[in-house]
């Protein structure tokens, strides 16, 4: 007699086997949704990075403003101070707050945002200030001034692009309670109306007619800068920052068309020609060597 093959079994899996291992998938991945929202409960904030700094506390600043790190390594820190008049200063360190760290002196690129008011922003220009002991050519702090209409006492500030070293940071710094009063507002709005209602220097009756009868500020408002500065050789550059002209900022002096990189280099300019008129040069000057 021959052997009898044998037969293997073959039963379907259990459907019960299946069922558990898709359930413990879930409760697995429901845990660790858990896990990550408690941990954003205990510590709210977005994480640090190069382009997404950390906003983790601090203590104020040696000058008494709201301090962040710029980047997630806590290597640089910043410090921004709001004064009642509108004024803004930047102060950079380095990783300990004692230890001011100079930067490239090149005008930054910043705006103000105010809380619960949707994304508008207001652009601010922040000049190179340097302190006693920045060596030449470099500056731990920054000076500029707030437009009237971004006054309000909850504000961020947005600086687009600051290089320190080989590397470029953007990052944000909440200000709450800042100082403004109602007597520097009106007092800044006056100043901003009378710059751009009467003529002087080569600032003349027929460029406020071309231009218009409001600011820059209000003219373009709403308009985010594009803060591009990287030009290329012969391209046009703002008058003031020497960044990269933007054709959307146009202004009218001395009867011919000047481009630039934000509404607030317009305010500078515009002063400029009226005060110091021998210091604006052709439009076709500015341009990028």
């Amino acid at each position: 007699m021959g052997k009898r093959k044998g037969h293997r079994s073959h039963r379907p899996p259990r459907p019960e086997k299946g069922r558990w291992r898709t359930i413990g998938i879930l409760a697995t991945t429901i845990g660790g949704v858990a896990v990550v929202l408690a941990l954003n409960f205990v510590n709210p904030g977005r994480r640090g990075g190069g382009d997404d700094p950390g906003l983790h506390d601090h203590p104020p600043g040696p000058h008494g403003g709201t301090v962040v790190a710029i980047d997630r390594d806590n290597r640089f820190h910043a410090e921004a101070v709001f004064e009642a008049t509108g004024a803004v200063n930047l102060y950079t360190f380095g990783r300990e707050l004692t230890d001011p760290r100079p930067v490239a002196a090149r005008t930054i690129c910043a705006a103000a945002r105010g809380h619960g008011n949707g994304p508008e922003e207001h652009a601010v220009m922040l000049r190179p200030w340097p302190q006693p002991g920045d060596p030449p050519g470099t500056a731990s702090r920054f000076a500029g001034r707030l437009p009237p209409a971004a006054w309000r006492p909850h504000l961020r500030l947005v600086v687009w692009s600051l290089r320190v070293g080989g590397e470029r940071f953007r990052f944000e710094i909440d200000a709450a309670g800042a100082p403004f009063d109602d007597d520097s507002a009106a007092k800044a709005v006056a100043a901003e109306a009378a710059l751009y209602a009467t003529p002087g220097g080569k600032y003349r009756e027929d460029d406020i007619r071309a231009n218009g009868d409001r600011p820059a500020a209000q003219k373009y408002r709403g308009e985010r800068p594009a803060h591009d500065d990287q030009p290329a050789p012969g391209e046009r550059v703002c008058p003031v920052s020497r960044s990269r002209a933007d054709p959307r900022f146009v202004w009218v002096v001395g009867g011919r068309e000047y481009r630039f990189c934000c509404p607030p280099c317009i305010d500078e300019f515009v002063a400029t020609a009226k005060e110091r008129p021998d210091a604006v040069r052709e439009p076709d000057f500015y341009r990028h060597q």
